[in-house]
């Protein structure tokens, strides 16, 4: 025994707390796998844990793989996880034909796409090639293929494509070819149909009740209402932060996209939009690719921005090359779309229609300027009114959403760490114990202001207005509403928060003069 005896303790340092991490949940139908069916699965890594998980080539792991390829830039990335179903009892596939005619008069290479850019289908045709050998051969690329959507059939020149998961989403499959310099052989397609009755929902989201997703990729096919009842009901709960965004895709008309979309009115929707082509050698979206992964890469767009650390070198055109909360003010527009085909001549929605789907609450890509890249437009929610009908642009922008909810989000962490163990009193504080009045809470609090808006020198945030004014009204706002209810141990008030926006138009007026 040595003295004098001596303790000496290492704590923990008071460190200011970050938002929860990023983190995707996937739904879709499975094939096979080791999932179980309405269940949650959790840290899928990788493109062969989601084929051993829910099947190669089904719904579901096809929205993951497009989730882990658009977020393998990158080695810190957000969360992924999924809900899988199984196709319903009774449901029925969609499907559709391709008929070969002729014969082969000049050699060449006939291409086929299914669903996908990614899922191409080439074949060298020799003169003299007969249509039924020809369609025989794609049968066989077809089924050879891992990641397929559909199975392919054959009886003579006749393909007959059916969807691996039943239901309406492989309505959605689209088709495309090309004949190139082939002559003498005809194609002839029909869109796909007939697929019927999904999965019931009842209890979809039980699995993940008490935990958060920020970003949720969902079929629309299933109805948007299940999704959003969900999602809305999460954006404010007790003692928690829930809450997190929907994301759907739908391809279809210009008019039964603006209908959908303009009787939506929801603040946790966003609604990637894409135009519905039918032409005798094209059937699909003007982006062609499945709307449900469309709505998976721009969940992984929006995830990989809001990470913090996240390699965003290639979704940044402003040169901001790590992701992080910050990206909540930065505009979606103009963010690359690496991967995915430039639409085709004539195919996109006209500028009348493309303003008019923003203003209904449609979240669009188009082509850059030279028709070379595919690029986001203004990242919008289906929010457009408040409770009692009047137009309301506090969530309309989804940059909106990201900065309100991120605010919300260090506050919720930090006001958790600063007054885990605390004394109200609604006198003074005593040296030296761990006691909170009006005053002192208001001063914690309008210093979490100060790093949110970057007053303090802190550039991790920069979501609300940097200003003396601002922060000054930020804490007049607390000061003149809040209220110490010593019987509850409890603190009420009121905050007013200034956020930053993005520029979004610029009108330059000039005047000639002769002089």
């Amino acid at each position: 025994m040595s003295n004098p005896q001596t303790t000496i303790n290492l704590l923990s340092a008071q460190t200011p707390q970050r938002p929860d991490n990023r983190s995707i949940l996937v739904i879709g139908q499975k094939i096979a796998g080791t999932a179980t069916a309405g269940a949650l699965v959790e840290d899928i890594i990788s493109k062969e844990q989601a084929a051993t998980s829910f099947g190669q080539g089904s719904m579901v792991y096809k929205a993951l793989a497009a989730v882990l390829d658009k977020c393998s830039i990158s080695l810190v990335q957000p969360k992924i996880a999924a809900i899988s179903l199984a196709d319903a009892g009774g449901a029925t596939a969609a499907s559709a034909t391709l008929t070969f005619a002729g014969t082969a008069t000049k050699a060449g290479k006939i291409v086929i796409y299914i669903d996908s850019i990614q899922r191409k289908y080439e074949l060298d045709v020799a003169v003299g090639a007969l249509a039924a050998d020809i369609a025989a051969s794609f049968v066989a690329l077809i089924n050879a293929d891992g990641d397929r959507a559909v199975q392919a059939g054959v009886v003579g020149a006749v393909i007959t494509i059916t969807a691996r998961n039943a239901g309406t989403q492989g309505n959605t499959i689209g088709t495309q070819f090309d004949l190139g310099l082939s002559e003498g052989v005809t194609l002839v397609t029909t869109a796909m149909a007939g697929g019927a009755t999904d999965p019931a929902l009842t209890g979809l989201f039980d699995p993940i009740a008490g935990k958060r997703f920020t970003s949720i990729v969902y079929p629309a096919e299933y109805g948007i209402a299940t999704l959003t009842t969900e999602t809305e009901a999460r954006f404010n709960v007790d003692n928690k932060v829930l809450d997190g965004v929907g994301i759907v895709g739908v391809t279809d008309t210009y008019a039964n996209i603006n209908t959908q979309v303009d009787a939506l009115n929801q603040k946790t929707l966003a609604y990637r939009a894409n135009k519905l082509i039918n032409n005798a050698d094209y059937r699909g979206g003007s982006v062609f690719e499945s709307p449900l992964v469309l709505a998976a890469r721009a969940a992984s767009i929006r995830e990989l921005r809001l990470t913090v650390d996240a390699n965003t070198s290639s979704l940044s055109p402003n040169g901001q090359a790590q992701g992080g909360s910050f990206f909540g003010a930065i505009p979606y527009f103009n963010t690359p779309e690496v991967g995915l085909p430039v639409i085709k001549s004539g195919n996109d929605f006209t500028d009348v229609e493309t303003e008019e789907l923003k203003n209904s609450g449609a979240w669009l890509l188009s082509n850059n300027s030279n028709n070379t890249t595919l690029i986001y437009d203004e990242a919008v929610t289906t929010y457009k009114t408040n409770s009692l009908g009047q137009v309301d642009t506090t969530y309309k922008y989804l940059n909106y959403v990201d900065t309100l909810t991120i605010a919300r989000d260090y506050m919720f962490k930090n006001i958790k760490a600063d007054f885990s163990q605390s004394i109200l009193t609604s006198g003074k504080l005593v040296a030296g114990r761990p006691m909170v009045n009006a005053k002192s809470f208001e001063g914690t609090v309008v210093g979490y202001y100060a790093t949110l808006s970057g007053f303090n020198g802190d550039n991790n945030y920069v979501l609300l207005v940097n200003s003396e004014a601002a922060k000054n009204q930020f804490r007049d706002a607390i000061r003149n509403s809040i209220v110490v209810n010593l019987a509850e141990g409890k603190i009420t008030t009121d905050i007013l928060t200034s956020i930053n926006t993005q520029l979004r138009t610029i009108l330059i007026n000039i005047t000639p003069t002769f002089e």
